[in-house]
């Protein structure tokens, strides 16, 4: 049974790895990572939001969000301001440029899904995510 659990696996992993460079090669015209790409849909989705939210809505820990936040400060497609309701957090937003980048990035991210589970049911999709949920809860 062990060989064939190891096999799931790989081809889960493989296939994760190929769909993340699919994406990144679909984006790559914008200078943005799939990554940075996440961070900013849910920036745009929730804004101003803190560092913190972003990395429970992106589900990236906190290291990496600060990461990618620098890179999107330094390319001015986000900006960074003190919370007037709490000096201890900063609040994070769109550019007029980040807002424009985010909306042509949409389209191409969204035709670049529509190639990947092309073939592929709603209703497999979803069983496929309710599986992965339920493993992902298994092992937390």
């Amino acid at each position: 049974m062990r060989g064939y659990y190891d096999e799931i696996s790989f081809d889960v992993n493989t296939t994760a790895k190929k769909m993340h460079l699919f994406l990144m090669r679909s984006i790559a015209s914008y200078d943005v990572t799939p990554e940075q790409w996440s961070v900013l849909e849910g920036i745009e989705a929730n804004e101003p939001i803190s560092q913190k939210e972003i990395a429970l809505w992106t589900k990236k820990d906190t290291p990496t969000v600060n990461r990618i936040v620098d890179v999107l400060l330094r390319k001015e497609l986000i900006v960074r301001e003190i919370s007037t309701e709490d000096r201890r957090i900063s609040l994070l937003s769109l550019t007029d440029k980040g807002r424009k980048e985010t909306t042509e990035l949409r389209d191409i991210v969204e035709a670049s899904c529509e190639k990947m589970f092309a073939g592929v049911t709603r209703t497999d999709l979803e069983q496929f995510t309710a599986i992965l949920k339920n493993i992902s809860t298994n092992i937390e």
